[in-house]
């Protein structure tokens, strides 16, 4: 299975591509900050899906 590290995951375009990419079947390893931009309730679809890491930092 392919990994992907991505940066800023949990903003709006960066969310949306993490959705696509776990649908596709590409486990990804999401980073993100969590400032003005970043909303975890974007990726509230993938709780609980082994296919996806979020990792809060910077």
């Amino acid at each position: 299975m392919q990994t992907l590290f991505v940066t800023g995951g949990a903003g709006f375009i960066g969310g949306n591509f993490v959705l696509e990419a776990v649908a596709a079947g590409i486990r990804v390893v999401n980073l993100d900050a969590l400032t003005y931009a970043g909303n975890l309730d974007t990726l509230s679809p993938l709780e609980g899906n082994p296919d996806h890491v979020f990792v809060q930092g910077d």
